[in-house]
């Protein structure tokens, strides 16, 4: 394959049309299912992601209004959504987030001001659709808050980290009883005003509350399926002790079937869509590992060993993990065990791939070894020994979990499509969902290297330098910065849709054995925006021409 280093071309010249308008689906012909999702709150990877995902697969995503989402700091209308959910009785499926119906989204999950009453108002309207349809598929997500609170630019931000390491000490004093500490614990916590504190202890109390009644729904019938997950968790802290009970919950009640606890957040999403869009083919798993083992490694902000995570995560989307033959290889990208091993490692990691995807072995590739970004050294090896668009999914952004999760999610609705191909559908209705296929995968390469390693860190600095936030810009930066990053991301997607997909042949389907394949022939258009006033997310939508 040829390749072409993108990490010193990120210059502004370009030819692409830059779309301004709403996202660049590729929506199925009518064919597929269809799934109401409430997301975690209105970033890309809440709700392109999830859309993305069931477009790959044939099927359509309906979300709320987009203004009942909120956005960044303004909750969204909880109480607005559950009216939207009244009225969606003509899907296939729901997929719901707690945090955003509950409380307006993530972020504002995370204070005390949402009122438990409200929450628990607003999540009557699940106990309505299950009420109206006994048989309908509600997939719910909670998240077990996380030990930080969020970044606002005030003074609150100077208590961030004392109150992780109070969670933290807190956790170890009283309920592991390393007394030892307690000195340590004392002392962080006098540095932390008290209305900080109980602001804190109030939302996780809440969301507590919340979060065992969630396992309570599970255990009446009222929800199908339930996920907890850990939001940037720990080994010990707060959030630790919180899943410890939710854990006992679950085995009380009898319910471990169908509640799955992990690592993870805004993955969940996409997952559960996968799940929905894949019901009834319970796929198999194979996990290869570039270097140890994920039963010995455990990820950056996580509390399980990572082959734990993985054997979590897999379960939720309707799959199992094998040690044999199995429907999909999952190769998961690891440390080594010594650093003189690493280009060893990963030259023969990506030589494995290049043996399964040869050998027409479905590969999802999951990249967790690096918070908030995809490792390099991985991704140019892929570039250059691999068919990038015969790779059912890839995924390296954020945590091990967000990344294990949004590959996982993508290639498992793929996977399921491509199987179910021959059933009747016609070679159109077969190039809508392989061109999102495509659109996606992009996304994911462009997004988690090039964007992640060299563009986000160039913008940054560059914010940086004017005396700029760049986690809390202004309106009017937030505007110059809109353009400074299109600039430089639409020729970068352009250029790299050239050098690794453009002339690739694409599998759209199979009937019988005969394969129906496209080509990928050129990039029509590119949204590029921040959908945040921060620097740390960018919104990317490539659009794409088959022949």
């Amino acid at each position: 394959m040829k390749r072409r280093t993108l990490l010193a071309a990120t210059g502004a010249a370009g030819l692409a049309t830059v779309a301004l308008g709403g996202p660049a689906v590729a929506r199925p012909a009518g064919r597929g299912p269809s799934v109401a999702l409430v997301p975690l709150d209105d970033r890309p990877v809440n709700t392109y992601c999830a859309e993305m995902t069931a477009a790959s697969a044939g099927a359509e995503v309906l979300l709320p209004p987009r203004d009942l989402l909120g956005r960044f700091f303004t909750p969204g209308d909880g109480a607005g959504i559950a009216r939207w959910l009244d009225g969606t009785d003509g899907v296939d499926g729901y997929v719901i987030s707690v945090s955003m119906l509950a409380y307006g989204g993530l972020i504002a999950s995370r204070t005390a001001a949402p009122a438990l009453a409200d929450a628990l108002r607003n999540l009557e309207v699940i106990r309505r659709l299950r009420a109206r349809r006994s048989d309908a598929v509600i997939e719910v997500h909670d998240t077990i808050q996380r030990l930080a609170i969020t970044s606002t630019g005030t003074d609150l931000d100077n208590y961030r980290d004392l109150l992780v390491q109070w969670a933290k000490l807190y956790d170890q004093v009283v309920n592991l009883g390393q007394e030892s500490l307690r000195g340590q614990l004392d002392a962080v916590r006098a540095r932390i005003p008290d209305a900080v504190v109980e602001d804190y202890l109030a939302a996780r109390a809440r969301n507590h509350q919340v979060n065992r009644l969630m396992v309570e729904w599970v255990a009446d019938g009222t929800i199908s399926h339930l996920v907890l997950s850990e939001d940037d968790t720990a080994p010990v802290g707060l959030a630790r002790a919180e899943r410890v009970e939710l854990e006992a919950l679950v085995a009380r009640l009898g319910v471990g079937d169908r509640v799955e606890i992990f690592p993870g957040a805004d993955e969940v999403n996409a997952l559960l869509v996968a799940r929905v869009v894949a019901a009834g083919a319970a796929p198999t798993y194979r996990v290869e590992y570039a270097g140890v083992s994920g039963e010995g490694w455990t990820a950056a902000l996580e509390g399980i060993p990572f082959a734990e995570n993985i054997r979590r995560h897999v379960t939720s989307v309707g799959g199992r993990v094998v040690t044999g033959d199995a429907d999909i290889v999952l190769a998961v990208n690891t440390p080594s065990a010594a650093a003189g091993q690493r280009t060893a490692d990963l030259d023969a990691f990506v030589g494995r791939i290049g043996e399964l995807l040869a050998a027409g072995t479905p590969v999802i590739v999951v990249d967790p070894l690096i918070v908030n970004k995809g490792d390099h050294d991985l991704v140019s090896r892929m570039e250059s020994r691999l068919d990038l668009p015969a790779l059912l999914s890839y995924s390296g952004w954020n945590t091990g979990g967000n990344a294990l999760g949004l590959a996982l999610a993508h290639g498992t609705a793929r996977w399921a499509y491509l199987r179910s191909s021959g059933s009747g559908f016609g070679v159109p209705e077969l190039r809508g969902p392989a061109r999102a296929h495509a659109e996606y995968l992009l996304y994911r390469f462009v997004k988690d290297d090039p964007w992640k390693n060299v563009v986000q860190v160039d913008a940054y600095a560059h914010a940086r330098a004017q005396g700029w936030d760049p986690l809390a810009l202004t309106a009017e930066q937030k505007r110059y910065f809109d353009g400074w990053v299109r600039d430089r991301l639409v020729p970068l997607t352009e250029r790299y849709f050239a050098d690794h997909f453009a002339g690739h042949e694409l599998v759209l389907g199979r009937r019988g054995r005969k394969t129906f394949t496209a080509t990928l022939d050129r990039v029509t258009a590119v949204r590029v925006e921040l959908p945040w006033d921060r620097l740390f997310e960018v919104t990317l939508e490539p659009s794409l021409r088959l022949r």
